[in-house]
C-alpha cells in the first residue's frame, strides 16, 4: 500500500486553543503537541534576543505572561483586517481591554519589549503554523512507523484544511492561507465551519432517517471569545431529489442552503456509505460573544461591588487584573457544577490583601442577561429566522440540539437554549459533537487542492513572510543547540561539584585551588556576556576545551566511574 499524496490536515483555530487532526489516510487521528497534549495553545512568546522563540504548547500561559507573549493569534488576523464588522456594525471586543501585550491594532502589528520589534499580526501566526506543521509530521511519522511501502510525508505533502465562521472576509482567508504559506506550507485551503459541522453530523447520524424523513437540527457551538449558531437539517437521498427540483425558483437562498453530499469513502476505512445527506438551513456567528465574557462581567461586578477591589488600583491588563480575571474563570467553572461558589485570589486587594470572589448561579444569571444570554437567544432567533421559516419555533420542528464548546456546559446558557426554542427544562439536549468536530470536519471533506489566485503585491509579502519565517527558524535552531551545550557544560560542572560529596571516587578528584578555579571560572563563563553572545561553533569549542581541561585534572576520577 502506498501512501496518497496529500495527508489532509483538518485545523480549528481557536482564541486559547489549537485543535488539529489528520485525514481519513490516517484514520482522523487527533495531532498531539509535543507533551502529549490534545490541543495546542495558540500563543507564542518571545524569551529574548539569544532565546529560541517559545510556540504552541511551549509558550508561557497567557493567564500568567508579560508582553512577550503573544496570544489569540487568530483574533488579531481577523481584527487587523476586518474591524469585526458584522450586520454592518463593528462589534467591541470585551477581551481587548485584558491584553497584556502591546497590540497597536491601526497598524496590524504586535510591539514585543524583549525583541524591541514589531511583527504583523499574519507572521505571528506564521510562526504558531510552523509549530503544529512540526507536531503534524511528528504524528505522522509515528503512525507511519516501519511500514517500509510508505514514503514518510514531507511538508509539501501536507494539505491544512482551516475551519473558519462563515463571517470571515476574504481578506482574512487569504492572510490565513498566507501565513501558512509563510510556514512551509504550500497547499492550504479555507472551509466555512458550519459545512464542518455538517459533514460530522452526516458522517455520525446519516444512516439514522428513514425514507423520505427530515431531521431539524439546531448546533449551538460557544467557545472562549466566539459563538456560532447553525440550524441543519438531515435529509434522506429520496426526499432531497425532491427538493433539488425547487432549486431555481430559490436562488435568493442558494448561499444559505447548502448541500453537504455524502463523504467520500473511497480513502476512507469506513465503508458503510450513507443514504441521507445534510442540508445548511441557516448559521450565525458572533466574533466578541463567549464564555470569557462571563468571566469579565464578573470581574467588573467585583471590581465594584467589593470594597478591597472597588479602592484598589490596577489596570484590566495588569498582573492583578489577570489574577482577578482567571479567578473568575475558575468560579464560572465552580458554578457550572454547584449552585454556589467562592474562590479566593491572593494578593491582589488593598495593600495586596487576598479576595474572596462568592457568587450563586442566580446572581451570575442576572448579571449576565443583557450582555451574554439576551444576545445568544437573538443570535438563535435570527438563525431561525434565516433558515427561510422551514424551521419554526415549535418544540416539534426541532428534533435535536447539539451543544458543543466549552461555553455550552454552563447550565444557564443551557436554560437560554431552551426557553428561545420553546423546550421543557426536561428536554436532554445531544453532545455527538465534541470541541474536535471542526477540525474532523475540515479533514474529512473531499477537495481538490486549487491553485490561489495571488496578484503581485500580495506575492511580494508572501515571500518576505516566508522569509523571514525561515531566517527565524534557522536562528531558532542554533539558539537552541546552544542551549543544549551550554546544559552540558553546566550539568558537566555540577557533576564533579557532586562528585566530592557523593561518588565512591572523590578521593580521585583534586583539591587543589587551581581545579577549584577552574571549575568556578566555568560558572562563571556560562552567565557571562561572552557566552550570551557565542555561536554555536564558539559554544563546541569552549565545551571542548573544557572536556580536555577535565582530563587533565580528572583522569583518575573519570578512569575509575
Amino acid at each position: 500500500m502506498t501512501t496518497p499524496r496529500y495527508v489532509t490536515v483538518g485545523i480549528d483555530i481557536g482564541t486559547l486553543n489549537t485543535k488539529v487532526t489528520l485525514g481519513p489516510t490516517h484514520d482522523h487521528e487527533l495531532v498531539r503537541n509535543a507533551h502529549g497534549g490534545h490541543v495546542t495553545p495558540t500563543a507564542v512568546t518571545f524569551a529574548g534576543k539569544s532565546r529560541a522563540r517559545l510556540l504552541g504548547e511551549d509558550a508561557t500561559e497567557v493567564a500568567r505572561a508579560d508582553g512577550n507573549t503573544v496570544g489569540m493569534l487568530e483574533r488579531l488576523l481577523v481584527d487587523s483586517l476586518d474591524g469585526e464588522i458584522v450586520d454592518g456594525e463593528i462589534n467591541k471586543d470585551d477581551l481587548a481591554e485584558f491584553l497584556r501585550f502591546d497590540w497597536r491594532k491601526g497598524e496590524g502589528t504586535v510591539y514585543i519589549p524583549s525583541m524591541d520589534e514589531e511583527f504583523t499580526s499574519t507572521a505571528l501566526l506564521a510562526m504558531f503554523l510552523g509549530r503544529i506543521k512540526r507536531n503534524v509530521l511528528s504524528t505522522v511519522e509515528r503512525l507511519d512507523g516501519d511500514r517500509k511501502d510508505s514514503d514518510m510525508s514531507t511538508s509539501a505533502d501536507l494539505q491544512f484544511v482551516f475551519a473558519v465562521p462563515p463571517s470571515y472576509s476574504e481578506s482574512t482567508r487569504n492572510a490565513l492561507v498566507d501565513a501558512a504559506y509563510a510556514a512551509s506550507i504550500s497547499n492550504s485551503t479555507v472551509i466555512d465551519s458550519t459545512s464542518c459541522i455538517a459533514t460530522v453530523y452526516e458522517r455520525k447520524f446519516g444512516d439514522s432517517v428513514v425514507e423520505n424523513d427530515k431531521r431539524n437540527i439546531l448546533v449551538v457551538d460557544m467557545g472562549h471569545a466566539r459563538t456560532s449558531v447553525a440550524i441543519l437539517q438531515l435529509i434522506n437521498n429520496a426526499e432531497l431529489a425532491g427538493d433539488e427540483m425547487d432549486v431555481d425558483e430559490e436562488k435568493s437562498n442558494e448561499e444559505e442552503k447548502k448541500i453537504i453530499e455524502p463523504i467520500d469513502r473511497d480513502n476512507s476505512t469506513d465503508k458503510s456509505g450513507s443514504i441521507s445527506k445534510v442540508k445548511i438551513l441557516s448559521s450565525v456567528s458572533c466574533p466578541t460573544l463567549g464564555a470569557g465574557n462571563i468571566d469579565i462581567v464578573l470581574y467588573h461586578h467585583f471590581r465594584a461591588t467589593l470594597p478591597s477591589l472597588a479602592k484598589a488600583e490596577f489596570k484590566s491588563n495588569s498582573r492583578s487584573g489577570q489574577k482577578l480575571l482567571e479567578g473568575c474563570r475558575i468560579l464560572k467553572h465552580l458554578l457550572s457544577m454547584l449552585p454556589e461558589g467562592n474562590v479566593t485570589v491572593e494578593t491582589i486587594g488593598n495593600n495586596e490583601m487576598d479576595v474572596k470572589l462568592s457568587a450563586s448561579r442566580e446572581l451570575v444569571k442576572q448579571l449576565c442577561q443583557g450582555e451574554v444570554l439576551d444576545k445568544l437567544k437573538s443570535m438563535i432567533e435570527k438563525a431561525l429566522t434565516k433558515s427561510g421559516g422551514v424551521v419554526a419555533l415549535g418544540e416539534e420542528d426541532i428534533s435535536v440540539v447539539e451543544l458543543t464548546g466549552g461555553g455550552c456546559r454552563i447550565p444557564m446558557i443551557q436554560d437560554a437554549i431552551r426557553d428561545v426554542i420553546g423546550k421543557a427544562e426536561d428536554f436532554v439536549f445531544s453532545r455527538s459533537l465534541d470541541d474536535t468536530s471542526l477540525a474532523l470536519g475540515a479533514a474529512m471533506i473531499p477537495y481538490s487542492v486549487e491553485a490561489h489566485t495571488v496578484d503581485a503585491e500580495r506575492e511580494e509579502t508572501r515571500t518576505k513572510l516566508l522569509e523571514t519565517e525561515v531566517a527565524l527558524a534557522e536562528k531558532d535552531e542554533q539558539l537552541r543547540r546552544k542551549d543544549e551545550i551550554r546544559n552540558q557544560i553546566e550539568s558537566h560542572i555540577l557533576e564533579l561539584r557532586s562528585a566530592r560529596h557523593s561518588s565512591a571516587h572523590s578521593s580521585l578528584l583534586p583539591k587543589t585551588d587551581e581545579f577549584n578555579s577552574f571549575l568556578d571560572g566555568t560558572d562563571d563563563w556560562l552567565f557571562s556576556d561572552e557566552c550570551e553572545e557565542a555561536s554555536v561553533e564558539q559554544m563546541i569549542e569552549k565545551w571542548t576545551q573544557i572536556q580536555g581541561r577535565t582530563q587533565e585534572f580528572c583522569g583518575d576520577y573519570l578512569a575509575a566511574k
